[in-house]
């Protein structure tokens, strides 16, 4: 009995000794090393021309996204490389491009880093009225659908204005066919209240125009002092119609 015994333990201590060893044997062995990870390559985005200075603090104008517009005749904006040009400070400072247009300016009229995320341009217009200050160019692009109708839009435009008397500004309203392209020109005066404004601005005014592109729409403003607005209406009739498709 007692030899059974002892042959059981030798045969267990030996079992014992065995599982070491292999553990031994196993821990000594080298890992694999972990393959690196898969480089990815990023597509690095289209280099920006360079900013200009950013406009004064106060801003005066609405918001909008730039969306790239479906194919569209020859006639109209295009959803080419055209409609991919941008103007920037570096660009020719006689014209704007934006969403597959092309409109003329003064080389006066400075562009400027948009102040507000949605804003797709900015310009300084400068004034000729001692004690008066700049206006501001704003253009912004929505994809057709996304800024909401038409009416909404200059509803909201006109309800920013107040009469003397605290009521609803009067707007002048006309609508023209500009290369093919339905344009709505809007006029507004009084006391401005601006997105993010505290409290109304006096002596303001508005010279607007809608221009109904197809897949886009591009709303342009030109707000400021009324000396200033009025003292550029002809180069802003002048951009509005001479708005074109971009070859």
């Amino acid at each position: 009995m007692k030899s059974n015994a002892f042959a059981l333990r030798v045969e267990t201590s030996a079992a014992c000794l065995l599982c070491a060893g292999v553990w031994i044997v196993g821990c000594s062995e080298s890992a694999p090393t972990p393959k690196p990870p898969t480089a990815i390559t990023q597509v690095a985005p289209s280099a920006r021309a360079p900013q200009g200075q950013a406009s004064a603090a106060t801003s005066v104008a609405g918001t909008a996204s730039a969306t790239n517009p479906s194919a569209t005749p020859t006639a109209t904006p295009r959803a080419d490389a055209a409609a991919q040009k941008i103007s920037s400070s570096t660009s020719d400072a006689k014209i704007i491009e934006v969403a597959g247009l092309v409109m003329p300016k003064p080389v006066t009229w400075q562009w400027q880093s948009p102040t507000v995320q949605f804003r797709a341009l900015q310009y300084s217009v400068p004034t000729t009225t001692p004690g008066i200050s700049d206006a501001e160019l704003v253009i912004s692009v929505f994809a057709a659908g996304d800024g909401g109708p038409i009416d909404m839009n200059v509803k909201r435009w006109v309800s920013q204005f107040r009469d003397e008397d605290g009521d609803e500004a009067k707007a002048k309203i006309e609508d023209r066919t500009i290369s093919g392209i339905p344009v709505k020109l809007l006029e507004l005066a009084g006391r401005y209240q601006g997105m993010g404004q505290a409290a109304p601005r006096p002596g303001m005014m508005q010279l607007g125009a809608i221009i109904q592109a197809p897949g886009r729409t591009v709303f342009v403003r030109l707000v400021g002092q009324s000396e200033t607005v009025e003292g550029a209406r002809k180069e802003f009739e002048a951009l509005v119609n001479g708005v074109r498709a971009s070859e």
